[in-house]
């Protein structure tokens, strides 16, 4: 009797299961109306899929997606939408790619993209510095904050990435050329202009590099620091 009780407990279960996924299916493909809050109307659309930010209806006319924010609040509540969800997602999908003038080289966030060239342009004041005559104390003094910004970012960067290292050797060379100024003024060589330069060209070839915007002359000048570096690592 205790056996026959548990399969007809186990029939009863699996009948109101079924019963509850054939009501969901019935919900999804019969036809209805929609409207939008703009007045356009969808007659006897049926809903083909539920996605985070909208439900996509399939007609005669054929397959449209309507935005939730386009549709009555009692729908979205209807479909269960939820307006932080879409956004955090929104964010996070910003976040994955950002571009790049190599092709090739795994993707940087936005967020680091924006970061590396925000430590770029810090760097814009060590050029002015330069270029109007200070002094090496000047020059190192501006430059300490800047080169713990450097350090960090560093860290977040994946080791054996050309970025990485173009970024440590743009720095380097403003690290050089505040050396070669204190040489300088103890009456060891010229003011360093080519070390200032080299400085520019690492800065402005990065950027170029992040922003996804290089000409067929900048990727060559790109290829040849990489393989100067592959010589002399």
């Amino acid at each position: 009797m205790e056996r026959k009780r548990r399969r007809i407990r186990r029939v009863k279960y699996w009948q109101t299961t079924l019963a509850i996924l054939a009501a969901l299916s019935a919900s999804l493909a019969l036809a209805e109306d929609f409207k939008t809050i703009n007045g356009k109307e969808y007659k006897n659309a049926e809903v083909s899929r539920v996605e985070p930010d909208g439900i996509v209806l399939r007609t005669k006319s054929g397959i449209s997606k309507l935005y939730f924010t386009e549709l009555p609040k009692e729908v979205q509540e209807r479909f269960h939408y939820n307006p932080a969800h879409v956004a955090a997602q929104s964010r996070e999908n910003a976040n994955v790619a950002a571009t790049s003038g190599i092709e090739g080289l795994p993707p940087f966030s936005v967020e680091l993209k924006d970061q590396i060239l925000n430590a770029l342009k810090m760097t814009d004041k060590l050029d002015a510095l330069y270029k109007g005559g200070c002094s090496s104390a000047e020059f190192i003094d501006a430059a300490v904050p800047i080169e713990s910004v450097f350090i960090n970012l560093l860290k977040k960067l994946p080791k054996g990435d050309p970025r990485r290292d173009l970024f440590a050797n743009t720095f380097e060379a403003y690290q050089q050329l505040a050396l070669a100024m204190k040489a300088s003024e103890q009456g060891k060589g010229q003011r360093p202009h080519t070390t200032f330069g080299a400085a520019g060209v690492r800065k402005g070839m990065l950027m170029k590099v992040l922003e996804g915007d290089m000409t067929p002359a900048e990727k060559d000048l790109y290829y040849a620091w990489l393989k100067a570096t592959e010589t002399n690592p």
